[in-house]
């Protein structure tokens, strides 16, 4: 959205249609131009950049439109003008490397700002290790290694060799009721749901996986989500822990998690293969 004018019941929106270098009223979406394309080293931005795709893609799928896009950054032919072999091989004429943005105008009577959100950086709590070890992740790229359409097919993995782990641990509250002034100083709400979830999915199907949960208080808003956080415990036999870590490292190939037990006020190491944090959420 370029620019917005007029009054209720009367709003004029000017709207920049990118250009995605595909003529939409032909493409198929079969695939060929993309198990072609040579330039396969963009990160898959649908998939948090745990995996490559080419130049020429599909963002996620059941895309809508199912057509593909061209990054032009990436694109060898627009470019350096060279190759242009998505072209040669597409049977249904689609590609089109001259294509513009379209500025489009229309008018509607009410406007919904719905404004998402997104997880906070990383990079002010570098304690937990998260740019030091592959293995240490966030939330969102556990949902995508554990679908189906994610970069493993949906078999979770190891991302720095590939293995299987035998050990995952959660940190809840990275980043959210953070009073140090890094992170945000709210409960982000859904934190301690999606991870019941995914605990609950990986003893689901790893039943030799054990699953920690580091948490300070758990919080499920909303009618019997208490029970679901105790289905975790008391059927899975997902292991939570009252405490707080202070310091994620490496040792002997494996993961240490260096906290504080607020139960049996005591300091504790924990071990494991993988670390999953729970980050705090902006709109």
């Amino acid at each position: 959205v370029e620019k917005v004018s007029g009054f209720v019941g009367n709003f004029k929106a000017t709207i920049r249609k990118k250009a995605r270098y595909i003529n939409t009223d032909l493409c198929t979406g079969c695939g060929d131009c993309m198990s072609k394309c040579p330039s396969k080293k963009g990160k898959n931005e649908f998939n948090c950049g745990l995996n490559n795709r080419p130049a020429i893609y599909i963002p996620f799928a059941q895309a809508i439109p199912n057509v593909a896009v061209i990054d032009p950054v990436q694109c060898i032919k627009i470019t350096k003008d060279k190759c242009g072999l998505c072209q040669t091989v597409c049977s249904a004429k689609a590609i089109d490397y001259k294509q513009q943005d379209e500025i489009i105008e229309r008018e509607y009577g009410a406007i919904v700002a719905a404004t998402g959100y997104k997880p906070i950086k990383l990079d002010k709590f570098d304690e937990y290790g998260y740019s030091q070890s592959k293995d240490v992740i966030t939330s969102l790229e556990l949902e995508r290694l554990m679908n189906a359409a994610g970069p493993t097919g949906g078999k979770l993995v190891k991302p720095s060799d590939g293995s299987h782990p035998h050990t995952i641990t959660f940190i809840q509250c990275v980043g959210s009721r953070d009073i140090s002034g890094r992170g945000k100083c709210y409960c982000s709400k859904i934190c301690c749901m999606y991870t019941a979830k995914h605990a609950m999915l990986i003893r689901d199907k790893y039943p030799d996986v054990n699953v920690n949960v580091f948490y300070i208080d758990v919080r499920t808003p909303g009618k019997n989500y208490d029970e679901f956080y105790r289905r975790a415990v008391e059927e899975y036999n997902v292991n939570y822990i009252k405490g707080q870590v202070g310091k994620v490292y490496e040792s002997d190939g494996h993961l240490v998690l260096q906290a504080s037990d607020l139960l049996n006020n005591e300091q504790i190491l924990v071990n494991s293969d993988m670390v999953v944090l729970a980050t705090a959420i902006e709109a």
